[in-house]
């Protein structure tokens, strides 16, 4: 955001009146003597003694250097008549005024542009009584405003001249002036009775290499640089204009007051407040709308004159040129984008960019993509890993509770087959007493031994209280036995304590040793006891040594308990040791377990990361993408829309050259009548000039004549 540039240069003063002038000219401030509060503060102030150069070099050249860039520029001149407002804009033979510095330095700044293609138009028209005249073509008046999205403001119809050096130009202009409404007031002999604006568009490009044949287009910048001479605002009392005159001066007022209308709104900030400006109620600010609060460099050259007589003028002069101060424009470089160029210049970009990304740590870059690849391989092959060892884990858990489901359904088992041999137990006691036992006074003979059966498994042919007894010996041979034998007695005999008690009166404890037990064995006992074994293999396998247990057993065992009881606790104990122990081994497995998960965690969460970031690398480089084919796509459209507006205008075109070779026809028959009318007017003069002659010759004849008669009259009177 740049706001106008605002610079005031004070014309030259005669002597009286540099001496009754009641400003004051401080460095870049101006004020009236006679109020001290009046006081008004520019960019720059030139005094008297300035010259065109000094003004032109404070703003105007740098607006002519940017307009060779790309930038709009508008400069104009403004005060009141007599100012010199035309002399700063055109200048003189000895001092040059700001157009021929514009234009020289325009053409000298091109030259040093060697890697553009430039080409320059120019136009200079005139705004009379609101009416726009173009001054190159003296016949094409009252034209029109136009406004598009591709030219902006535009006049239609104004002639536009290619021009390709300073003089060229400068002889345009001279032309144009030439053809400029000047008259005469009572202030000024040659006074401006329009605004004249001077134009030069600017159209540039990159120059085409030698390697590049059909694909050297690039983009078209366009420029306009606006050099204006506004009429100087004037009182009619003052100038004295009366009829054609004083309609100019209203008309000029006009305008004028219009642009101080939209200088104000600008500076007060209507435009950024949605407001109105009334651009449109003058063609002086219509046409010069982009450059005022819009699109372009703007400065303003304010003339005035420190005289007392136009004190009120200069006021307003001045306060009109620090209001100006405030508005802020918005310049930018004006580009025309053909599909071919905006290809073009994406490509470039493209090619920039691959080139800084290969000079700047490319190889760094791969070692760090390399570095990133192996560190996701190796999470991926550990992320593995831990995914087996978790497997085996679950399956060494599932194993465990089952292994722990059967202990318990196990000691759930001998608990109730516990309950049960009890029983069994108390009811075998209370029949034991009462059964018959069958025995011989005499001992048995050595030489035959009587082997107790041992229980029939489950499956076998014989049933389970089957067993071989064998063929008995003789009643004598048993009486006459040695009572001196040293058997052990029958594991299912009766205990003396029994029979002491049924007041039985017993034989020899030699003679019981060859007894034959008739109770059947208790197989379901000895079946738990062979799965309390199996439960239990640290128990000693040896007889003896398990009946030493089971004696201490029943030693320290309290008293009411039986030895199943006492057998069934102590194998109960030794399940819950072992379930015990493997409640510790699973809390540590679950411990170490734990401690793999998290660690797992971890690096899943810095994979996720990289992996996130990758993502974001691909998602970022999918949008760039799309957001090209996008471009694409509207290329394509607008190049579609583009020619098919081509297409419509090139009809129009072809129409209008019809309409023009018709008009020009009938101008060609009108000029020819006007040529022979002209031709008869010349032979008429011819005729006239000579017939004049002859009264001349005859009047003169006749003078001489008279002359001589009145000599005569006189000397005749005399005498």
């Amino acid at each position: 955001m740049d706001r106008i540039h605002v610079t005031v240069r004070a014309r030259p003063l005669s002597a009286e009146d540099a001496q009754s002038s009641p400003w004051r000219i401080s460095g870049n401030a101006v004020a009236l003597t006679t109020q001290p509060s009046t006081r008004f503060e520019f960019d720059e102030i030139f005094s008297e003694e300035c010259r065109t150069a000094d003004v032109y070099g404070a703003r105007t050249k740098h607006i002519v250097d940017s307009a060779v860039q790309g930038f709009n520029g508008t400069v104009f001149a403004y005060g009141q008549t007599n100012s010199g407002k035309t002399y700063t804009m055109r200048g003189s033979a000895n001092e040059p005024g700001i157009i021929p510095l514009a234009v020289h330095d325009l053409f000298r700044s091109i030259q040093e542009h060697m890697d553009r293609e430039f080409l320059v138009r120019m136009s200079y028209m005139e705004i009379y009584n609101e009416e726009i005249n173009d001054l190159l073509v003296p016949e094409h008046r009252k034209l029109q405003i136009h406004e598009n999205y591709e030219r902006g403001i535009y006049v239609a119809g104004l002639r536009e001249e290619i021009v390709t050096y300073p003089e060229q130009v400068l002889d345009f202009v001279s032309f144009g002036e030439s053809h400029r409404h000047i008259g005469e007031t009572n202030m000024n002999v040659y006074s401006s009775r329009s605004h004249t604006i001077f134009r030069m568009v600017i159209e540039s490009r990159e120059k085409a290499d030698e390697t590049e044949s059909g694909d050297s287009c690039d983009a078209v910048r366009v420029s306009v640089l606006n050099l204006v001479d506004l009429a100087g605002s004037e009182r009619a009392a003052k100038t004295g204009a009366e009829g054609v005159r004083l309609k100019e001066g209203s008309h000029i007022n006009k305008s004028l007051m219009t642009l101080g209308t939209v200088i104000k709104k600008l500076s007060e900030g209507v435009k950024g407040q949605g407001g109105h400006v009334p651009y449109r109620d003058s063609k002086l600010t219509r046409i010069l709308q982009p450059a005022l609060g819009g699109n372009a460099n703007t400065a303003i050259i304010c003339n005035i004159t420190l005289a007392q007589i136009h004190a009120d003028e200069t006021k307003s002069s001045l306060q009109f040129a620090s209001r100006a101060l405030r508005v802020t424009n918005c310049a930018e470089v004006n580009e025309i984008l053909t599909d071919a160029a905006l290809l073009k210049r994406q490509r470039k970009e493209i090619e920039e960019l691959r080139a800084k990304l290969k000079n700047s740590q490319s190889e760094h870059w791969d070692e760090d993509v390399l570095n990133l690849r192996n560190t996701l391989l190796q999470s991926e092959l550990e992320k593995e890993r831990i995914a087996l060892e978790l497997e085996e884990e679950r399956k060494a858990k599932e194993h465990r509770e089952k292994r722990l489901l059967q202990q318990a359904k196990k000691i759930e088992n001998l608990s109730s087959l516990v309950l049960n041999s009890d029983r069994d137990d108390r009811v075998v006691v209370s029949s034991k007493n009462k059964r018959r036992q069958t025995w011989c006074a005499r001992p048995l003979s050595r030489q035959f031994d009587v082997e107790v059966p041992e229980p029939v498994e489950q499956g076998s042919a014989r049933s389970c209280g089957e067993r071989d007894m064998g063929m008995p010996p003789c009643f004598e041979e048993l009486m006459q036995e040695s009572p001196a034998s040293n058997s052990e007695p029958s594991a299912h005999g009766c205990s003396s304590s029994d029979l002491w008690n049924e007041d039985i009166s017993l034989p020899d404890s030699h003679a019981l040793l060859n007894v034959t037990s008739r109770r059947k064995p208790n197989t379901k006992k000895k079946l738990v006891q062979e799965q309390l074994r199996s439960l239990v293999p640290e128990s000693p396998q040896d007889p003896n040594e398990w009946k030493d247990a089971m004696l201490c057993q029943e030693i320290t065992k309290p008293n009411g308990l039986s030895a199943r009881e006492s057998e069934a606790i102590l194998v109960i104990k030794q399940l819950q040791d072992q379930v015990n122990l493997l409640e510790s081994e699973k809390s540590l497995i679950q411990n170490n377990l734990d401690n793999v998960l998290e660690l797992a965690t971890q690096q899943k969460a810095s994979f996720s990361e990289k992996y996130e970031e990758l993502q974001r690398n691909a998602l970022v480089a999918q949008e760039q993408a799309k957001t090209a084919d996008e471009k694409l796509s509207a290329l394509a459209t607008i190049e579609k829309s583009k020619q098919e507006l081509a297409y419509e205008f090139l009809s129009k075109v072809s129409m209008e050259t019809q309409g023009i070779a018709v008009q020009m026809d009938q101008m060609t028959h009108s000029v020819d009548g006007a040529t022979s009318f002209i031709e008869e007017f010349f032979q008429n003069h011819s005729v006239i000039a000579e017939n004049v002659t002859e009264l001349r010759e005859l009047a003169y004849v006749h003078i001489t004549r008279s002359s001589y008669v009145i000599r005569d009259h006189e000397k005749m009177s005399k005498n």
